[in-house]
């Protein structure tokens, strides 16, 4: 089974992260990264606006990342890459997406659609487990806080170091 994810449209809906943030994308490829190996599941996430010196493709394990241009949008990407996929193929493909739109398209040649809200749920209940059925917090996956450029000047300038 894979993932084709609408990345903008699941960071509002996982704990902890929020479009506003600097390093939004970075934290959720962070998560994504880690739900892949716990749920040994292939995921691909798919990000608007990418500059225009940015790699479109990126792997890391069996999580891909896809970074649409500017020209077109995210949903438009998955929708497309949908269509391309034969019969066969189509069926181990799952859609993670709570825009309407992409469901709907995605559902029109046989996809299966979950939301973001699931998803993220799903990657919770998988966290908390370890990915192996074992429960508690130990199994939960250490994510280190990112600090933006400011926050790091500030930390320096306590400490002395600048």
């Amino acid at each position: 089974m894979e993932y084709y994810i609408d990345g903008h449209n699941l960071i509002p809906k996982v704990n902890g992260i929020r479009l506003s943030d600097d390093n939004d994308e970075e934290e959720l490829l962070e998560r994504l990264q880690e739900y892949a190996r716990l749920s040994r599941r292939n995921c691909t996430v798919f990000f608007d606006k990418a500059p225009d010196n940015q790699s479109r493709d990126s792997s890391y394990g069996t999580l891909h990342v896809v970074y649409v241009t500017h020209h077109i949008k995210a949903d438009e990407e998955i929708i497309a890459r949908v269509n391309r996929l034969d019969r066969n193929r189509i069926r181990e493909v799952t859609v993670v997406s709570s825009d309407q739109h992409v469901q709907w398209q995605c559902r029109q040649v046989g996809a299966a659609v979950i939301t973001s809200e699931h998803f993220a749920s799903d990657m919770e209940r998988i966290f908390s487990s370890g990915g192996k059925g074992k429960k508690g917090a130990a199994n939960q996956p250490h994510i280190e806080p990112k600090l933006s450029r400011k926050e790091v000047d500030e930390w320096l300038e306590i400490f002395g170091e600048k």
